[in-house]
């Protein structure tokens, strides 16, 4: 259901962009999106860790990805605006350890967490050269949160329920990166972003098992849900997409 429900957003931009270039196909142009979510510790993407009693367990950031339909309006050479849909996937992982027997008890576990994301955001531009930019945005995101999401760990002492703290949430992102422009192959980006979630993305509850029945239980704890990522972006040149609707 998740994907056929990315499908049918993706369609509905596609569908929206090419009707919106009949009245200014210069300046629309239609992109898509492939980046990956970095687990460093800065802008509040570091690790999280729990203690209660003789356990501990931490949660950290794991890589993960993002993907997606993006439409581009440009106003000038040197302001545009950017829109469209976005699949997220944030990745943790869990490690716990106890030492309230004689011997050391130790478990991992991980989980994915997935968001959709309608991105408005304001360009501006640096020229370099004759094609080549330097580009800063800024702007806002309308996040969907897909469901709760559940794991063990490997040795079953760990047991983790994360579930949306709710179900649509705003983030502040920015980007910096290089463009290349072409008429002839379109347009390509590369750049480095930051993502900070307005509240919380979910509220996790831990335990970690002793054995059978006793546990030391966590939470809640809130998981802000920040990152920083890589990505690269590509620009249908407006040749194509003039050649696809004559077809």
């Amino acid at each position: 259901m998740k994907i056929k429900a990315l499908i049918i957003l993706l369609f509905f931009i596609a569908s929206s962009s090419f009707v919106a270039q009949k009245n200014d196909e210069k300046n629309r142009k239609v992109g898509f999106l492939v980046g990956t979510l970095v687990p460093i510790n800065y802008f509040g993407v570091g690790g999280l860790e729990v203690s209660e009693n003789n356990s501990s367990i931490s949660i950290n950031n794991k890589l993960g990805y993002n993907f997606g339909m993006l439409l581009k309006t440009d106003y000038s050479k040197k302001i545009s605006l950017e829109t469209g849909i976005i699949f997220c996937q944030r990745n943790f992982k869990l490690i716990g350890a106890s030492s309230n027997q004689a011997s050391i008890l130790r478990d991992t576990s991980s989980f994915g967490y997935i968001n959709y994301s309608s991105p408005i955001k304001g360009i501006i531009y640096v020229q370099l050269s004759k094609d080549l930019f330097m580009r800063n945005s800024i702007g806002f995101n309308i996040d969907y949160y897909a469901s709760a999401v559940a794991s063990k760990g490997v040795n079953s002492r760990i047991h983790h329920h994360s579930e949306r703290a709710r179900w649509i949430n705003g983030s502040l992102s920015g980007e910096l990166g290089i463009e290349k422009r072409s008429s002839k192959i379109g347009i390509f980006y590369l750049g480095a972003a930051v993502n900070i979630p307005i509240s919380s993305i979910a509220v996790t509850r831990l335990r970690f098992y002793y054995d059978d029945q006793l546990y030391d239980s966590y939470g809640p704890e809130e998981l802000r849900g920040n990152f920083f990522g890589i990505k690269l972006k590509y620009y249908l040149p407006v040749d194509m997409e003039s050649e696809k609707r004559e077809d």
